[in-house]
């Protein structure tokens, strides 16, 4: 399996992903310092929109 070490922008981490991540063909296009956002940091933002969009509670 062919692993590419990518960047990601949000949190700065070095990963190594393989063949069978989503994003690998657009990593393996990238000439180079191919960068992406990795999973931890997506979900974190997910989180926060959805945090954000929810009613805010009555004091």
């Amino acid at each position: 399996m062919n692993k590419i070490q990518a960047r990601c922008l949000m949190c700065g981490k070095i990963l190594d992903v393989g063949e069978d991540h989503k994003d690998y063909p657009k990593l393996a296009a990238q000439e180079k310092a191919p960068t992406f956002i990795c999973d931890i940091c997506s979900h974190r933002i997910r989180y926060e929109s959805d945090e954000q969009r929810k009613p805010k509670k009555p004091m």
